[in-house]
C-alpha cells in the first residue's frame, strides 16, 4: 500500500510538471509581463496598445496589408479568414489559395500595419508574439517611416524576421547609408536564438543616437548614430514610424515554399507603445 501511495505520488508530480511547463507557453515571459502595462518599464509611459481583446480587428488602428511586387507583400490578400482574433490573439496566416478561390497566386498570406492611424518616434514598442516554422514560411514584426521618400532614405527597423526552420531570428536596420554599402561600414543585423514553442515579447527602444533591440526584456543589440554621422547613416529618430505585421512566404531570401507544410501562422499577444514619460505624445499617435 505504501509503494502503491509513493508511485501515485510521484504520477501525480510528474503530471503537475507536465501540465505547467504546458501552461508557460502561454504565460508571460519575463518579469516586468506580470505588472500593469502601464507601469511596465521604469521611465517610459504607454500611449497607445492593442490587446486584441474583441472579436475583430480594430479599423481605427490597423488596415490590411495590400499586394504589391516586393517578396514580403507578393502573396497578400483581403480574404478574410487570413487574419482572425481568437482569444484574445490575432492570427496572421499563409495558405494554399482554397479551392475555388479566384486568385492567380498559389499562396495567400495575411498581414495588418499601422500606417496612418497609429505611429511613434523616439519610443520604445514591445510586440508578444509566437509562429509557426515551415519551409518558405517569412513571419516579421517590423517598422516602417510616414515618409515619401524612396526605400531606405527614410530608414527601416525589423524588430523580428524568422526564416523556415531557423532556430533564431534577425534584428535588422535599414538606412541609405547601410544599403548603399557606403563607408564607414556598420553592424546594422544580429541573429539570436529564440524557443520558437513559446511566446517571446520582442521589443526596440528608438532614440536620437541609438536603437536597442531586446528579447523578453534582454538586451540583444544595438545600432548608434556615428559621429559625425554620414548622409542618411541614421534617420531614425527624423520620423514617425508605423508598425506592419506581417505573415509572408517565399522570395530569394528565404528559398521555395513547401505547399504540402501550409497553413502556418503568426500569432500577436499585444503590440504596445511607449514614450518616455517626460516626452508628449502626439495626437494622432
Amino acid at each position: 500500500m505504501k509503494k502503491f501511495l509513493f508511485l501515485s505520488a510521484i504520477i501525480l508530480v510528474g503530471l503537475v510538471g507536465i501540465n505547467s511547463a504546458a501552461a508557460q507557453d502561454n504565460t508571460p515571459s519575463n518579469k516586468a509581463e506580470r505588472v500593469n502595462p502601464k507601469r511596465a518599464h521604469k521611465g517610459w509611459r504607454m500611449v497607445w496598445s492593442d490587446e486584441f481583446n474583441g472579436d475583430k480587428v480594430d479599423e481605427s488602428s490597423w488596415r490590411r496589408c495590400h499586394r504589391y511586387g516586393s517578396p514580403w507583400n507578393r502573396h497578400m490578400s483581403m480574404l478574410d479568414s487570413l487574419v482572425k482574433i481568437r482569444n484574445g490573439v490575432v492570427e496572421l496566416w499563409g495558405i494554399n489559395t482554397p479551392e475555388g478561390y479566384q486568385d492567380s497566386l498559389k499562396f495567400l498570406t495575411g498581414g495588418l500595419e499601422s500606417r496612418g492611424m497609429r505611429n511613434i518616434r523616439n519610443g520604445r514598442i514591445d510586440v508578444r508574439a509566437r509562429y509557426d516554422c515551415a519551409q518558405g514560411f517569412w513571419p516579421a514584426i517590423w517598422m516602417m517611416p510616414e515618409s515619401e521618400k524612396p526605400w531606405p532614405n527614410a530608414g527601416e527597423i525589423d524588430i523580428m524576421e524568422h526564416l523556415n526552420f531557423d532556430d533564431y531570428i534577425y534584428q535588422t536596420v535599414h538606412s541609405y547609408h547601410i544599403e548603399g554599402g557606403h563607408k564607414p561600414k556598420t553592424q546594422h543585423d544580429h541573429k539570436e536564438k529564440v524557443d520558437l514553442k513559446k511566446f517571446n515579447v520582442y521589443s526596440v527602444e528608438i532614440n536620437n543616437s541609438v536603437i536597442t533591440y531586446y528579447i523578453n526584456g534582454r538586451k540583444t543589440f544595438t545600432y548608434s548614430r556615428l559621429d559625425p554621422e554620414p548622409k542618411d547613416q541614421y534617420p531614425f529618430d527624423d520620423y514617425d514610424y508605423y508598425m506592419i505585421l506581417s505573415a509572408q512566404l517565399g522570395g530569394h531570401w528565404i528559398g521555395p515554399i513547401e505547399a504540402e507544410q501550409l497553413p502556418v501562422k503568426i500569432e500577436v499577444d499585444y503590440v504596445r507603445f511607449y514614450l518616455p514619460k517626460k516626452q508628449k505624445a502626439d495626437k494622432k499617435k
